[in-house]
């Protein structure tokens, strides 16, 4: 049965099949990086009433003016509106379950640091 061996070698089927399998692998995982990155929908949670509530006290206990009061909710909103491609903003009461978080405060705060300098 020495040709048997011989048959069995140049037999290409195995290492096709590999070829194959490496590639529908690969090729899936690609799709599934692409369909997360550019369509995929990924929810993120505000706390959009906090906020409003801590600006709210903040012009009722005279630590900000009433401009600065509309400059601030001004600039909530337009991050709010700087979400990326895919995010849906949910309020955080909604939300149960880990899920990504805006912090709007860092970003007013952030806002007002570079207003400052």
């Amino acid at each position: 049965m020495p040709g048997h061996n011989g048959d069995r070698e140049n037999n290409p089927g195995a290492k096709v099949l590999l070829i194959a399998l490496a590639a529908s692998v690969i090729s899936s995982a690609i799709t599934i990086a692409v369909h997360d990155i550019f369509f995929a929908q990924k929810i993120v949670a505000i706390d959009l009433a906090d906020r409003i509530a801590s600006q709210r006290e903040d012009y009722a206990a005279g630590r900000i003016t009433a401009g600065e009061l509309v400059e601030n909710i001004d600039r909530l909103l337009k991050h709010m509106q700087q979400k990326s491609k895919g995010e849906v903003l949910v309020l955080e009461g909604a939300i149960a379950g880990d899920v990504k978080h805006y912090d709007l405060g860092a970003a007013v705060a952030d806002d007002e640091d570079d207003r400052e300098r």
